[in-house]
């Protein structure tokens, strides 16, 4: 099934899936064309949902898609 997500929310989860290795809240923003903090919060929905894993270092959080 596939989920019904805003385009913007779209653009965030295509650029991590696309990716398949860790990437950074940063690269996602600059990658799908959204401010950090939009990134974040799409990241954040799509954590919670189960779809992807995250991973801290430091003070930087790093996003895998579960697939």
């Amino acid at each position: 099934m596939k989920p019904n997500l805003k385009p913007i929310g779209n653009k965030v989860l295509r650029v991590v899936v696309n990716r398949r290795t860790f990437i950074s809240t940063k690269e996602v923003a600059e990658k799908s064309g959204v401010s950090w903090n939009t990134a974040l919060t799409y990241l954040r929905k799509f954590y919670n949902k189960g779809w992807l894993s995250k991973k801290s270092v430091g003070n930087r959080t790093y996003w895998k898609a579960r697939v």
